[in-house]
Parts: structure tokens; C-alpha cells; sequence
């Protein structure tokens, strides 16, 4: 799990942290970010909880809260951004999803004072312009934008970062 020892200066004295979550049951991508005094977007932290396909889902859901408790209690969010379920033909795989989501949004309630969901065509359009954009498109907009060197890093780890940059394109003054 990549991070940083400490988060920058810039994110600590933010006034709205942002915990940016693209959920899943396997995999969970993660982001910090804030905006830095000239309104940029500064991505402190990320990474990807990788849950063990030997485990049962119900242990690899105890994974994602514990490793998330972990991140909540580092970085002090005040915000989680998380996206929204995409259903595909897959029922089994949604229904995990959404699950693993539940585990998330409840592991971040005692801490957190603000959740927001976006949708992928949301996350797409904030952070690319176009609302049905590629993954490949999306992963260099985030380049763009942060300066992070995205080239070995999990899709997730890069959804998680796009969505922290959607929640401080819609929230500019926060």
C-alpha cells in the first residue's frame, strides 16, 4: 500500500480532506487529496486494499474495514468521495460490491462528516471532459493534473484518484 510517511503540510491544513473510494471486494483503490492554496489538487496518499481470494468474503470484508480504519485514523479525512455501483451482468459480483460499500460507508461514519457519491460518467466528465471517456484517458488526465507517474498502479488506486479530483472540481471553495 503506497503512502507517503506523512501527509504534506498543504492536506493537513486543508479544511475539507478528501477520502476518494472506488469500491470493490477484491480490491479496494484509495486517495487523499485537497486543494493547495492556489486551488490545485494535491494527492497526499493512495494505494489499493487487496483482499485474499483464499479468504471467505465476509473475512475479506473485515480486511477492507480494518485496512481502511488504518487510513482513517493516518490521514483524518472530513470527506468520503466513493463511487457510485455500476451493475453489470454479473449479479453475484454487484451484490459483493455493494456489500463491500455498505462495510466502507459504515467504517467511515464515526469519523466523517461528509459523503458524497458520484457516478463513473460523472467522475469520467470532471476529470477528462467527456463523460464516456476510456480508462486509458482517465489515467492520463490524473497524470495531467496530479503529476503522479501513473504506471504500475492498480486501475483501482487510479479510479481512487480521479474521484478525489471530481469531488474538488465540484467543490472549489470548500
Amino acid at each position: 500500500m503506497p503512502q507517503q510517511p506523512n501527509p504534506p503540510k498543504v492536506v493537513r491544513e486543508a479544511k475539507e480532506i478528501v477520502l476518494g473510494i472506488d469500491p470493490g471486494y477484491d480490491r479496494v483503490g484509495w486517495a487523499i487529496g485537497a486543494h493547495n492554496q492556489q486551488r490545485k489538487v494535491v494527492i497526499s496518499a493512495f494505494g489499493c486494499i487487496q483482499t485474499s481470494k483464499k479468504d471467505t468474503v465476509f473475512a475479506r470484508y473485515k480486511t477492507i474495514q480494518e485496512k481502511l480504519s488504518e487510513i482513517l485514523e493516518k490521514y483524518q479525512p472530513t470527506v468520503l468521495a466513493i463511487e457510485s455501483v455500476f451493475f453489470s451482468k454479473n449479479k453475484t459480483t454487484a451484490i459483493r460490491v455493494s456489500e463491500a460499500k455498505g462495510v466502507i460507508i459504515a467504517s467511515c461514519l464515526p469519523s466523517i462528516s461528509k459523503i458524497i457519491e458520484y457516478t463513473p460518467p460523472e467522475i469520467k466528465l470532471a476529470v477528462t471532459g467527456n463523460g464516456a471517456a476510456s480508462k486509458t484517458a482517465i489515467t492520463k488526465m490524473v497524470q495531467l493534473q496530479t503529476g503522479i507517474q501513473v504506471g504500475r498502479e492498480i486501475d483501482d488506486t487510479v479510479d481512487a484518484i480521479a474521484i478525489v479530483i471530481t469531488h474538488l472540481a465540484h467543490h472549489t471553495f470548500s
